[in-house]
Parts: structure tokens; C-alpha cells; sequence
């Protein structure tokens, strides 16, 4: 099944449309917004139809990035060493340029190939330092695999079971998620209980801050931390500091929050509209009616299809249904076997070299 997920301003998995096609899920679900940012896999199919001439997922109008994880996974596929793999992630998720820049460099120390393989590849499509804002921070396509894992059960049931158990995993969702917003509202809230956790942990760092302005009507400032004394420039009116987080995350990291406290600003003005009660409500507002008996359905215009049961075959063994494990489920670090007398591997201590024969 394919499966089109978003997240809402709390950060909770928002199913948008199952089994159609890229045109369909911009033609109905996004509809005229602009700016939307699409994270896939690099399956040729996606990308076939991302690139084509006309695409509604060509910049400006929309945004096409790489799933992190399983950008990785092609790279360890082809260099086969777990230490540029990590490297190589941990390059992907940097939001400073700074620092993206330094793990590439041990990349390169590595193996000159690895990096010219990752730099073959547009930055802004797998790395978040380059990404401009348009990830909101998701780096992979898990929000869907997390609802496929909601669904796995469905797998096996015939197509009618299976819609239906999606229709009301569906409507459980919005049945739950909208009263929490309206209620929400009416006790006054302004933003969701995700971004003011982040807040509220964001203000505690930044009164340990060392501060300075440098313009105070264009609202400049600098920022010496305390751990590292590195050094970061705030710009409110431009909405940017050179940490990259509020870029990135859309709300304001503690150098902004620093900077706020400086002038007495309320630095709720500064988080993006998607955090807010209102855009939660809105997002979770679709009602859906109950599914009536079927005796109740219109009819439908097209012919019936009845299976040929003397198709059918009874397969042996338990039918498999864990997904097809790729370079990114190896396990790393497994225990080796070591023998018991000389504590050494590759024997136990019934086989040890050093016992007399």
C-alpha cells in the first residue's frame, strides 16, 4: 500500500492519502499551496515523475528531499563500511554548514570516493544544512512506516477488511486529535503542547548566554555560549541565526530566546503558524460519516469481480511478513563468541590451541 503521511503542529502522524499517485495527492490533498516539501525514497518511479517536465514537485512550487535513512542505505550499499555510513549520517542531519562541512572533510580523509559520490548528489535534496527550512526538520520517511506498522495487521485480510480497518484507524484519529485541539482553544491556548515543551527547555539554556547588540533597530545581535564559546549571530528581523535551528525547526532556538529577553519581545511572535491551536484545529476539523449497512450503498457502475477459487494454492510455512531488510538493519556491535580458557575467537574451549592434545 502506498502511504502519503504529514505531520501535525503537535508532531503526530497525519495520514493523507493511500494508494494514488504523486499528481493525485497534489491535485486533491495539496491542492493550490505552494511550497510544499515532498520526502521519498529514491525509487526511480518517484523520482521519474518528481523530474518530469511539468511536475507540481518542481521548485517553486514544490519541494523534493531525500529520506535520509534510505539515501544512507544506497551509500553503504556501495562503500560497504559502517564507519563512513554513520559519518555520512551524521553529515546529513547537521543543521550548521559549519559542521556539515567538517564531518565531510573526515569523509574525504576516509575515502576521497565516498565524498564525491555524497557531493555527486544536490545537498539541499539529502542534508539539512542545505536543505533551506523546507523539512521542517523530518529527515526520513518513518512518519509512514510508523502507520504502515498501525496497519500490518490489515495485511492479510481480504481488500474490504483492509479498507475498512484503515477508514477507522482514520477515524479515530480525527475523532480524538479535534476535540483536544477545541479544547485546547477554549482554555486559552495559543500554540501545541510539542513546540511549548521545546520553548520551555529552549528559555532555560538561554539565559546562560553571554549577549551583545550590535544594531539594535534591524535587532543584531551576537552570542557567545558558554559551553564551547562558540559564537552565533541573531537576526530577528531577518528571522535567521547562524545555529540554523530556527530555520530549520521553525520556532525560536535559545540564541533567539536570548535575544528576545534582551529587548523584552514576545518570542511566541517568531514561532511558525503550523505550531498554533488554530492550524491543530484546522488540521484535525474533517468529519466522516458511518459507513452504512451495504444494503444502503448506491449501486455501483461497474461490473462485479468474482475470484476463481480453483486458483488458489496453500502455500507451506508461516507467511512471511517483516519487510525485506536493507544496509541500514544491520546490526552493528554484535557479541563475539569468545573461548572460555585463552579468550580468544574463532574457537571454544573443547577446540583451544593452547590445551595439550
Amino acid at each position: 500500500m502506498l502511504i502519503a503521511m504529514g505531520v501535525d503542529g503537535n508532531n503526530q502522524i497525519l495520514p493523507l492519502a493511500f494508494a494514488i499517485f504523486l499528481s493525485h495527492v497534489k491535485n486533491h490533498v495539496v491542492k493550490d499551496r505552494e511550497g510544499i516539501c515532498l520526502i521519498s525514497d529514491r525509487h526511480g518511479g518517484i523520482l521519474k515523475a518528481v523530474n518530469e517536465h511539468g511536475s507540481p514537485w518542481l521548485e517553486p512550487r514544490g519541494f523534493h528531499r531525500y529520506c535520509l535513512r534510505h539515501f544512507i542505505s544506497n551509500f553503504y550499499d556501495k562503500f560497504r563500511n559502517s564507519e563512513l555510513k554513520a559519518l555520512a549520517y551524521r553529515a546529513g542531519s547537521q543543521n550548521q554548514i559549519r559542521k556539515f562541512n567538517s564531518i565531510m572533510e573526515e569523509i574525504g580523509k576516509l575515502n576521497p570516493r565516498a565524498r564525491e559520490w555524497l557531493e555527486s548528489h544536490p545537498l539541499n535534496r539529502w542534508t539539512l544544512a542545505h536543505d533551506g527550512g523546507r523539512r521542517y526538520g523530518l529527515l526520513t520517511t518513518n512518519l509512514s512506516e510508523i502507520f504502515n506498522s498501525v496497519l500490518k495487521g490489515a495485511r492479510f485480510l481480504p481488500i474490504t477488511a483492509c479498507v475498512q480497518l484503515t477508514f477507522y484507524r482514520m477515524v479515530h484519529y480525527f475523532d480524538v486529535r479535534h476535540p483536544l485541539g477545541s479544547s485546547s482553544q477554549a482554555n486559552g491556548d495559543t500554540h501545541t503542547p510539542h513546540v511549548v515543551v521545546k520553548q520551555v527547555a529552549l528559555m532555560a539554556k538561554a539565559s546562560a548566554r553571554s549577549l551583545r547588540s550590535f544594531n539594535r533597530e534591524k535587532c543584531i545581535f551576537e552570542l557567545i555560549t558558554q559551553k564551547g564559546r562558540n559564537v552565533q549571530v541573531v537576526n530577528l528581523e531577518q528571522k535567521t541565526c547562524t545555529c540554523g535551528k530556527w530555520e530549520v525547526f521553525k520556532y525560536p532556538c535559545s540564541h533567539v530566546l536570548s535575544a528576545c529577553a534582551k529587548l523584552s519581545l514576545n518570542s511566541w511572535q517568531y514561532v511558525d503558524k503550523c505550531y498554533s491551536i488554530e492550524y491543530y484545529c484546522a488540521t484535525w476539523a474533517s468529519e466522516f460519516s458511518p459507513l452504512p449497512h451495504e444494503v444502503y450503498w448506491p449501486q455501483s457502475p461497474f461490473n462485479e469481480l468474482l475470484p476463481n477459487l480453483e486458483l488458489l494454492r496453500n502455500k507451506k510455512g508461516r507467511p512471511r511478513s517483516t519487510r525485506l531488510k536493507n544496509g541500514m538493519d544491520i546490526k552493528e556491535g554484535r557479541n563475539v563468541n569468545l573461548c572460555g580458557i585463552c579468550r580468544q575467537p574463532g574457537h571454544n574451549r573443547k577446540r583451544c590451541p593452547s590445551m595439550p592434545r
